[in-house]
């Protein structure tokens, strides 16, 4: 942490975030000598992970014997480890755990930064970016930095909130009571069919007196889309328990309207599949778990990046940059625009090769360096 700073600090390259993908390109840029610096609103590496997820374990897997030696090879399951030259920093080495927790990654980022000897500028809350000839972003205790290139690496970090007239009365997964206690003898209906979602309602099951999860779509299975995002087996207790007609159902439904009756929440519910038939059920707590979106509240009109994809993501180029806001690049989970839902992405075992080439991309149009290339000849043998 650097003290005594300037009214306005210049760097050829800034990151915004401090997370897996923050670090990630900060070990290529400080490999490669140039003047960055991570700016991190929090007072450590990997933030966010520090509340997400909710309910504490991780779906990334953590595979340490795998019967090879090829430690590259091993990456392939390893699911949480961060690139280095020689792979000398890995989160295998942080625990055993298969499915490991919230604070194995927290305890590994921080170790990934301190060995890199990464230049984080921590506590520091980015309030407004602008753009002129450089960008310009002030934080929340008056200081300004600027950069050539801005590169946002903060992840989806805001609530994904669907349009539905009254959801402003519903809770939502990132501040809902995580205690099962306070479920006690409660019906409960829980908006999405994500991870999050069945986290929460797996949960609940000691305690509610009954769980409804809801989407319009039906429930996607990671074993079986291979997606690694769509639903995992660690989060299908609740997916059983509505199979053996435990009290608890999967609706295959759209909300239409919440409103607050008595003090118990009305919820019209629209089934499309059959002839629109719209039934009211009574519920006493109602939890909206729809995703993240990238927060792009921070940039003023100089450069806002277009979105897309429901405005959940920034628009990007081939290269990772902002369709409209030339300089601006994004690193991490926020790269999933480019291809989302169809392969890793969204992931730190997929984007950690699209952050390594990013970092490649970024000394080719900023620095004059060739993209790295094996020359052969054109020999058989070759």
């Amino acid at each position: 942490m650097q003290d005594n700073l300037a009214p306005e600090r210049p760097f050829d390259y800034l990151i915004i975030g401090a997370g897996p993908a923050g670090l990630q390109l900060a070990y290529y840029l400080e490999s490669n000598s140039r003047s960055y610096a991570i700016l991190e609103s929090g007072s450590s590496a990997g933030t966010f992970f520090q509340k997400y997820p909710r309910h504490d374990r991780l779906l990334s897997i953590n595979k340490i014997y795998t019967g090879h030696d090829d430690p590259w090879l091993n990456m392939r399951w390893d699911w949480n480890s961060l690139l280095t030259d020689d792979l000398s920093v890995q989160f295998t080495d942080q625990t055993d755990e298969y499915l490991p927790y919230k604070t194995d990654m927290t305890a590994y980022l921080e170790r990934f930064a301190a060995v890199g000897n990464l230049n984080i500028i921590y506590d520091t809350e980015i309030v407004n970016v602008s753009k002129d000839d450089r960008f310009r972003l002030k934080t929340a205790n008056g200081e300004t930095y600027s950069s050539n290139v801005l590169v946002a690496a903060t992840g989806v970090s805001v609530p994904n909130v669907p349009d539905i007239p009254g959801i402003e009365l519903a809770e939502n997964y990132v501040s809902a009571s995580v205690d099962p206690k306070d479920f006690r003898n409660q019906r409960v209906l829980i908006l999405g069919k994500g991870n999050s979602a069945f986290e929460t309602g797996d949960n609940l099951i000691p305690t509610a007196s009954l769980i409804h999860i809801i989407s319009p779509q039906p429930v996607q299975m990671a074993w079986k889309s291979n997606f690694v995002g769509h639903l995992r087996a660690i989060n299908n207790v609740m997916l059983e328990t509505y199979r053996l007609k435990s009290q608890n159902a999967v609706l295959d439904g759209e909300v239409l309207e919440i409103s607050k009756v008595n003090g118990e929440y009305s919820v019209k519910i629209g089934y499309s599949h059959a002839n629109d038939e719209i039934e009211e059920i009574f519920y006493d707590r109602v939890i909206v778990c729809t995703g993240f979106k990238f927060d792009n509240s921070i940039f003023d009109d100089s450069c806002s990046p277009k979105l897309m994809i429901q405005d959940r993501f920034p628009a990007l180029t081939s290269e990772w940059e902002s369709v409209n806001v030339p300089g601006l690049y994004v690193a991490g989970t926020l790269m999933q625009s480019r291809d989302f839902k169809k392969t890793q992405s969204a992931f730190i075992h997929g984007f950690r090769y699209n952050v390594k080439m990013l970092a490649s991309v970024l000394e080719r149009n900023h620095e004059n360096v060739s993209l790295p290339f094996t020359q052969f000849s054109t020999s058989a043998d070759d």
